[in-house]
């Protein structure tokens, strides 16, 4: 059972890891393409409409991949409403809140798949690429969510920030 754990918690730290880096390259692609969009509007009087679709498609996975960042490493909006002196209450808050993300990550996988399914053979305005290629990032985000939670529920349980700065 250890093993799971470990590789559960492995593979969530992992792909935390990787996503954010992701991210960090999906941020530099969004701006080169609207720097490519603005000099072409100043310069030739007639910006492409791709760059804007691209963009947009790309900022989607941008935001819900980073999301489940987030989810990991824990910088997500929460609210401290339970004093820190009652330990065993944040430890049985803090799975409720895992338990609530991999609900809202299962929600999140299973309507992403069946709201890709229903758009399969449309096209993109633009681009006139499958518009799958923007909805998959719904159920993609919803399975990190999945992961992320698990490895919260099941993992070892973080210290307290004033017992990680001493």
């Amino acid at each position: 059972m250890r093993q799971v754990v470990s590789l559960i918690t492995t593979t969530s730290r992992v792909l935390s890891r990787l996503v954010a880096y992701f991210c960090v390259g999906l941020i530099y692609l969004i701006l080169g393409l609207l720097v490519t969009q603005v000099l072409m509007r100043y310069f030739l009087g007639a910006p492409p409409s791709w760059t804007e679709e691209l963009a947009i498609i790309l900022f989607a996975w941008l935001v819900l991949l980073y999301a489940t960042v987030g989810l990991y490493e824990g910088f997500h909006v929460a609210i401290e409403s339970i004093p820190a002196r009652f330990e065993r209450l944040h430890r049985w808050a803090d799975r409720w809140v895992a338990a609530l993300t991999i609900l809202f990550g299962w929600i999140t996988l299973t309507s992403g798949i069946a709201y890709v399914d229903r758009t399969v053979g449309q096209k993109t305005a633009a681009l006139q690429i499958p518009i799958e290629v923007l909805y998959l990032c719904v159920p993609v985000s919803g399975a990190l969510f999945i992961l992320h939670g698990v490895s919260r529920l099941i993992g070892p349980a973080e210290p307290a920030p004033e017992e990680a700065t001493s």
